[in-house]
């Protein structure tokens, strides 16, 4: 399968992500970058001197080229193909050498500007990236502008899915699912996909990437594709247009939660400078249990609680139990020096608190968002989102502990996490003593850590200031005459969060098809009814009919239609713990990190009040509210915030509050926003939306016979009762929601 950026930000490592065969991995395994084949036209220029790309019915399209090596000569001169190639501007990632990756990745841009341009990211100065001496590629320049940043180059890697027994801390988890036998899955920018599981179709989501006009690529089986049939593969090629680090999942049903995921990283500029090659690899923090998450589903849908997990796991190492573990996960510092560490939560159920003893932390970038930098002794971090932060190295690091060892802590959440025993926080250590490295004995830290809240919540509001600048504008799909619950469902603002009884002896839409059928059961839901996708029938291939899947609940179908790329669409979602009881709904006062898909969105608003009772809002008891009826959001209520707010792609949505989110229309498809912690998504904590459908047609139509096919290789397996888990009763194959 193949992956494809066609263009890199000024600040990105590759332009090309490309799903290729093990033959053409095994060029790539040196990590050299090579050139695409075909020249892609660029005018060289600061973002504020090009000209936008952006336009209502504009599709860029690009051609796939041949695959041309790089070749080093005896006197050290490169060449691509027969050409010789001009050595800058060539820049070269900070990648620390206990990685055991030599000189780490090198992001080459010959092909796109001539040789006036060098690199002007160093240590003193991480926030600059290319210069000509007049022009810069920068922390200024805007990602989201394709005209505004150079053509990078295409990598080719491949994944393999395959299912194996795996003991991250010690203690054997039987049905572990993971990619090219390793978990985590490989550190990569880039990615093939080939299916080896037995019972299970699969697909990858590339969390936070936000293909813009390539939501084809988006990996969401029933939304975008069909599930990739075991023993086929398949081909996604998109855009790189962020900067930063998230990571890639599995988005089939629970099962990234058996270990189907991996850190990927793209290289720009920072807002705060660090040392000279100490950037780690990214540290994910994720919660692990013993047994399959498809073990522990039935659980959950017979008591509708979430099951507990076992255990912690820091990049994939945890201790457990009294069997011999594995050693802590360690990383090594040098005194005074400045180290970037990359934090990634890939929970099935867990928000987090990262620390390390006796050091601070300067936080420089939330999901796939630069910030202005600000300092704290821990970050909370909820599941889905990613933090870059750097970590200065202490001055005289033996006199807070003799032996130079702290603590990484990694503590679950007050009220966002569930654990069957209390598991150990004291996840990691960092050594100042590099003889360390080779020794049999190693101290464990005496260190103690600081005192600061572990409640479950985002990091403060006021402290997530971007650096580039957004203006948000009134929204474009509200009306300040029309309240949401006076709308057509596909036309509503205004979710909110619950559970609702599903089953044959339930009214309609609850009676949808879901399984199992025996009786009814409580699922998540946020919209018309708890979500499912059909498998054989994804929304991408059947927007044709989109009449048709509005009007079926479980589909959960929001459509923005006819929007401009400059109008901003506003949402409001909520999780109230007591409201009007409309539909038989059921509150609970739980807090859930809701991700979007498609888009970063400006988070306007986020309180833990009631929407509904919220006594600044003044809900009077009559339904209206004189703060926050639809006459009043926008602008220019001075309690929203559109100069500048927070954005990102993940927002916890606190217990018994609301968040208010808006992003602009100016990425047509099929996207879903849904509760990050897995349970939740498969019980129906979810919604699609279709945006721009006009536009859709225009920007699949290349991949349409591919996509088509593999849809065609998943229901000739799937038609086949022998291929199901439970194939007496074949139409249990799918009993949850799908994503």
């Amino acid at each position: 399968m193949k992956l494809a950026s066609v263009w890199t930000s000024v600040v990105q490592v590759f332009n090309v992500l490309t799903f290729s065969s093990p033959e053409e991995l095994s060029q790539a395994a040196t990590q050299v970058p090579f050139v695409p084949g075909d020249e892609i036209p660029f005018l060289p220029g600061h973002a504020n001197d090009s000209p936008s790309a952006h336009g209502d019915d504009i599709l860029v399209d690009f051609e796939d080229g041949p695959t041309i090596p790089v070749v080093q000569t005896a006197s050290g001169e490169f060449y691509h193909g027969d050409r010789l190639m001009i050595q800058d501007p060539i820049i070269g990632t900070p990648r620390s050498p206990q990685e055991g990756i030599g000189e780490g990745l090198i992001c080459n841009y010959t092909k796109s500007l001539p040789p006036s341009w060098r690199s002007c990211y160093s240590p003193t100065s991480r926030g600059c990236w290319l210069t000509n001496g007049t022009n810069t590629f920068d922390l200024d320049t805007d990602y989201e502008d394709p005209s505004a940043v150079p053509v990078g180059v295409t990598r080719y890697f491949h994944l393999e899915v395959s299912e194996q027994p795996i003991s991250p801390d010690g203690t054997t988890m039987e049905h572990g699912k993971i990619f090219n036998r390793m978990y985590p899955g490989p550190w990569i920018p880039e990615i093939t996909v080939k299916n080896n599981l037995r019972w299970n179709g699969t697909s990858v989501h590339w969390h936070g990437i936000r293909q813009l006009r390539s939501f084809q690529n988006d990996g969401v089986n029933g939304i975008t594709e069909c599930p990739i049939a075991p023993g086929d593969s398949f081909t996604y090629r998109f855009r790189a247009l962020q900067y930063g680090s998230a990571w890639y999942h599995s988005h089939y049903s629970l099962q990234y939660g058996d270990g189907l995921l991996g850190p990927i990283t793209i290289y720009g500029p920072s807002t705060h400078n660090f040392s000279v090659d100490l950037a780690f690899r990214p540290l994910l923090l994720t919660d692990w249990s013993h047994r399959s998450v498809f073990e522990d589903w039935p659980l959950m849908v017979e008591s509708g609680n979430a099951p507990s997990m076992t255990n912690i796991l820091l990049n994939g190492t945890g201790q457990f139990g009294f069997n011999k573990p594995p050693e802590k996960y360690t990383l090594y510092f040098n005194q005074s020096m400045q180290h970037m560490l990359i934090l990634v939560n890939t929970a099935v159920d867990t928000t987090f608190v990262f620390s390390i003893d006796g050091h601070n932390l300067t936080v420089i970038e939330m999901d796939f968002v630069p910030i202005k930098p600000y300092n704290t002794t821990n970050l909370k971090i909820g599941i889905g989102q990613r933090y870059h932060v750097v970590v200065n190295g202490l001055d005289k690091p033996y006199e807070q502990e003799r032996f130079g060892n702290y603590w990484m802590r990694v503590t679950p959440a007050r009220k966002c996490s569930k654990f069957t025993y209390g598991p150990d926080e004291q996840m990691g250590i960092v050594r100042y003593n590099w003889n360390y490295t080779t020794s049999d004995t190693r101290p464990i830290p005496l260190s103690e850590p600081p005192l600061y809240d572990i409640n479950c919540a985002d990091e403060p509001y006021d402290k997530l200031v971007p650096h580039i600048k957004w203006d948000v504008k009134d929204p474009a799909n509200i009306s300040a005459c029309f309240m949401s619950r006076a709308l057509k469902n596909h036309t509503k603002f205004l979710f909110d969060v619950g559970m609702v009884k599903s089953g044959p002896n339930e009214s309609f839409p609850m009676n949808g098809p879901y399984i199992p059928d025996d009786k009814s059961y409580m699922r998540w839901d946020m919209h018309t009814a708890p979500f499912r996708v059909n498998f054989s029938d994804p929304t991408l291939l059947a927007i044709d009919r989109l009449e048709d899947l509005v009007e079926q609940p479980h589909l959960d179908v929001i459509t923005l239609d006819n929007y401009k790329h400059d109008e901003w669409i506003w949402l409001i979602i909520t999780a109230p713990d007591k409201v009007p009881q409309s539909g038989g709904k059921t509150f609970f006062p739980a807090a859930h990190p809701m991700h979007l898909h498609g888009h970063d969105f400006a988070l306007l608003y986020q309180s833990s009040e009631n929407w509904y009772d919220d006594l600044d809002i003044h809900y009077n008891r009559t339904g209206l509210h004189t703060k926050f009826q639809p006459k009043d959001l926008n602008c220019k209520n001075d309690r929203i915030k559109c100069d500048n707010p927070p954005r990102r792609d993940v927002v916890l949505l606190p217990a018994s509050g609301f968040v208010i989110i808006a992003f602009k229309a100016d990425n047509p498809g099929a996207w879903i926003i849904h509760c990050h912690i897995a349970f939740h998504a498969s019980s129906g904590l979810g919604i699609q939306i279709i945006e721009n459908r006009h536009l859709i047609d225009g920007i699949i139509e290349k991949d349409r016979k591919n996509i088509t096919k593999a849809c065609d290789n998943w229901n000739n397996w799937h038609g086949n009762p022998q291929n199901h888990w439970d194939w007496h009763h074949p139409s249990h194959f799918q009993d949850d929601s799908g994503v």
